[in-house]
């Protein structure tokens, strides 16, 4: 059986779609569809099952779907094996990452990590905290960000900490203070980030004795950036979304610390691909090196 028919597979359930997966791997949906017929065909299952918002796995394929993972995976590790011994160390990585971090650091890290492995890609995937988990569980990404501590299925390594922070206008009262009051916050015009998930800075918000005045209300870490940057208000925001500081906005530390772990996960109890053991490794002791007066 062509390794090309698991890896249709697996790239039409990644991404939820015949078309999709066929867009990415360079072939026509037709192909794919046949690949997956095949298979079905072959093995005398059904593998997708089709409904009015698209596709799904079947509960065979879910069934399958660790054993395929692992093929695929070795596949990957015997192609890196070989790209090895010719000098030039190829593959491909798939990341889950949140926005913080996407914009943040992780591009410095991925910039060093091609400095010594060039050839290799990277898939990076956006969402928040439960759905980088749950994509590490069904094997759609091969290691990913999330906050500590991790759920149990994963296996999780600290990576460095960050902080919420007030962002203020550039003159602002108090832009040049060394920290800012939290009782401070409900006597300003406020802009508030509505989150969908996580809710990290709702949490916060939500424990105050006294509330913030909340005069804008928007769902986009850039767009609060940008308002309070032209002094409507001020926010709060996690520290990673200021490296680089590419907007007029004064950050401030709290004088009661905010402070959240984050880790770098693959999925516990299966072996993560070469690629994955390299990168998950080089994103530590980048951190290390790079970051120690973040790391306690």
């Amino acid at each position: 059986m062509s390794i090309r028919k698991y890896i249709a597979y697996l790239k039409t359930i990644e991404t939820g779609s015949i078309t999709h997966a066929a867009a990415q791997l360079g072939y026509t949906q037709s192909a794919i569809s046949r690949m997956i017929a095949d298979l079905e065909d072959s093995w005398g299952v059904k593998l997708l099952t089709r409904n009015r918002s698209g596709i799904e796995i079947s509960s065979e394929g879910l069934t399958l779907l660790p054993k395929l993972q692992a093929i695929c995976k070795d596949y990957e590790d015997l192609n890196y094996a070989i790209s090895e011994l010719h000098g030039l160390s190829s593959g491909s990585i798939r990341l889950g990452a949140f926005s913080s971090i996407s914009s943040g650091r992780l591009p410095q890290i991925i910039k060093s990590f091609h400095e010594l492995y060039p050839h290799i890609d990277f898939q990076l995937v956006n969402g928040e905290y439960n759905q980088i988990a749950t994509w590490l569980r069904k094997g759609l990404v091969d290691c990913g960000f999330v906050s500590l501590p991790a759920p149990n299925d994963l296996e999780a390594s600290f990576l460095l900490q960050d902080n919420l922070v007030v962002i203020l206008p550039e003159n602002h009262p108090l832009a040049d203070a060394p920290v800012y009051p939290v009782e401070r916050l409900s006597s300003e015009d406020f802009i508030n980030l509505k989150e969908e998930q996580d809710y990290e800075i709702t949490k916060f918000l939500d424990h105050l004795q006294q509330k913030p005045n909340i005069r804008y209300e928007v769902s986009d870490d850039y767009a609060i950036l940008s308002m309070v940057e032209c002094g409507l208000g001020i926010s709060v925001v996690h520290e990673l979304m200021l490296h680089p500081n590419r907007y007029r906005v004064r950050p401030k530390h709290f004088d009661i610390p905010q402070v959240r772990d984050i880790g770098i996960a693959v999925k516990k109890d299966v072996a993560p691909s070469t690629i994955t053991r390299l990168f998950v490794a080089h994103a530590k002791q980048w951190a290390q090196e790079h970051l120690p007066a973040e790391i306690t």
